[in-house]
């Protein structure tokens, strides 16, 4: 991942922070913790079955999952914006390395056989220095605007499916009635406590993530 030469100062905060806070705490805090979830997700059943039907409704997807696909869907706008950066920085370089060739082409094109190999030298030497440096600065505004705005979407949209999924806290009793479960079925989470601490921090991250690009 590049650090965008163009991006504001709140822009290279939210790539910090989204980076080196965020990913880390995935990888080596939430990873660690939900490893063992369903293994340690225990139902007060034998029914077959019952307790994976029970464990499905209570995480219809891993935390740890939704989360990494949420950071790198949040980063997927930045790193198309700086890849069209690149693309357009590296066209006007090659378009500004390849224009005192064309003009030398065309200078000798209509000297024809009247001007000396010494004075079309000359021309091309006075001429070529002071267009070459005529380099257009491509404007990214709007692009950076674009990607700003998607980026708080995809945010948005990730925020409000955490909520619908997840909720705020992690419980410590989970109550099921679900096929193939016979009866009314308590299941019990392992380190609720932890897991809701860990919940509560990637949501302030995420809101944090979501203020820096409105800043910006």
């Amino acid at each position: 991942m590049c650090l965008c030469p163009c991006s504001s100062f709140p822009g290279k905060i939210w790539l910090t922070l989204t980076i080196l806070l965020r990913l880390l705490v995935i990888f080596f805090a939430a990873y660690p913790l939900y490893q063992d979830e369903q293994q340690r997700f225990i139902c007060n059943t034998l029914q077959p079955g019952c307790a994976n039907a029970c464990y499905d409704m209570f995480a219809p997807i891993s935390h740890f999952r939704f989360w990494l696909i949420q950071t790198a869907s949040v980063l997927l706008p930045y790193s198309l914006f700086c890849v069209y950066v690149f693309h357009s920085v590296a066209r006007q370089l090659v378009k500004a390395r390849s224009l005192p060739y064309r003009q030398y082409k065309e200078i000798k094109a209509t000297s024809g056989h009247k001007i000396s190999k010494k004075s079309s030298k000359g021309a091309a030497g006075s001429r070529i220095p002071c267009e070459a440096n005529k380099m257009d600065i491509p404007d990214f505004s709007k692009a950076y605007i674009v990607q700003l705005l998607l980026r708080m979407l995809v945010e948005a949209c990730f925020g409000s499916g955490h909520y619908y999924l997840f909720g705020f806290f992690v419980p410590r009793r989970f109550a099921c009635y679900q096929f193939p479960c016979a009866s009314y079925v308590e299941c019990f989470v392992s380190r609720p406590t932890e897991k809701s601490i860990m919940m509560f921090f990637i949501w302030g991250l995420s809101g944090f993530s979501f203020l820096l690009s409105l800043i910006d």
